[in-house]
């Protein structure tokens, strides 16, 4: 789908903050609120020719929106279970303009795209993404107007020092965060091992409700209902990190938060109670993109079983 802000960025410019010549190595995490537009050419559905557009708000990690961003994908080839796109957009902080290029997916993580500083501290930068996820919120996004959300992660190393959406990443934090990332993909791997969701047809946002306690029952099967809650436990049991301690706890903050909503969420489907099942996957929209966003600013942004 669309990124909106994410790049490994090694660059050099000019930078008077001293006598001698120093460069500083920073990271960067965004969390972008977006609007997007689909255009539908004939043949009707994803064909090659259809664009997708969305604008976006950038948020730091204090909450505060500090930019904006834009970009155009437009669909290239189908192939199976996915559709290549050609992409292009910029992002504007205070900081300066960054441009952005590459091949899109539309149903997978896209391969890295280049990036390159336009104006400002990002003036002469030049390098490649390394972490991209959207989160539809609205349905049948991108196939519709909608909204969502994209997380970003920024590493750059250049002679100018950058100011928006900077957060720490202590050395201290390198075993923890190795630690952590393992617990969780150990956790993934036996999701993955599970069976597939058997209802292709099944639109969660429009809940057949003969279907939705079936769904329900799926979803409750004991080794895929308790994975949250054993990852959950698995991140506490690591206990406290050397530093960054609050943005840790904001991370399982959020991972608490969308564990209730997940239990909630089978609880409306074993009842048949369409309306709240459908509020549910809103809310679990918001939730994932939370603990993404905060997972990104601790430094575990591969972390995001839900």
């Amino acid at each position: 789908m669309v990124l909106v802000l994410t790049a490994l960025v090694a660059g050099i410019a000019p930078w008077s903050g001293g006598a001698a010549t120093r460069t500083v190595t920073q990271t960067l995490v965004f969390d972008a609120y977006a609007k997007g537009t689909f255009v539908d050419r004939p043949p009707a559905g994803p064909s090659p020719g259809d664009t997708e557009r969305s604008t976006a708000r950038l948020r730091d990690s204090s909450g505060r929106f500090v930019g904006t961003a834009k970009d155009k994908c437009v669909f290239t080839k189908v192939i199976a279970n996915d559709v290549l796109e050609q992409c292009s957009g910029s992002a504007t902080t205070s900081d300066g303009t960054v441009t952005l290029a590459g091949v899109g997916h539309l149903e997978s993580m896209n391969p890295p795209w280049q990036v390159t500083g336009r104006s400002g501290a990002y003036a002469g930068l030049h390098r490649t993404q390394i972490f991209a996820t959207d989160i539809p919120l609205d349905p049948n996004v991108p196939l519709a107007d909608g909204r969502g959300f994209s997380v970003a992660v920024i590493r750059v190393t250049t002679n100018r020092p950058l100011h928006v959406g900077v957060v720490p990443r202590p050395a201290a934090n390198a075993r923890f965060i190795r630690r952590a990332t393992a617990a969780c993909n150990a956790r993934e791997k036996q999701g993955e091992a599970l069976p597939g969701f058997p209802f292709s047809d099944f639109d969660p946002f429009h809940p057949d409700k003969q279907t939705l306690p079936q769904v329900g029952r799926f979803f409750n099967e004991p080794a895929r209902r308790n994975l949250p809650g054993l990852l959950l436990r698995d991140l506490q049991n690591l206990g406290r990190p050397p530093a960054s301690g609050k943005a840790w706890q904001a991370v399982l903050s959020a991972r608490r938060t969308l564990v209730a909503n997940h239990s909630a969420q089978i609880k409306s489907a074993l009842a048949a109670n369409g309306s709240a099942f459908v509020r549910s996957v809103y809310q679990a929209a918001r939730d994932y993109d939370e603990l993404v966003f905060r997972s990104a600013v601790f430094g575990v942004q591969s972390c995001t079983l839900s």
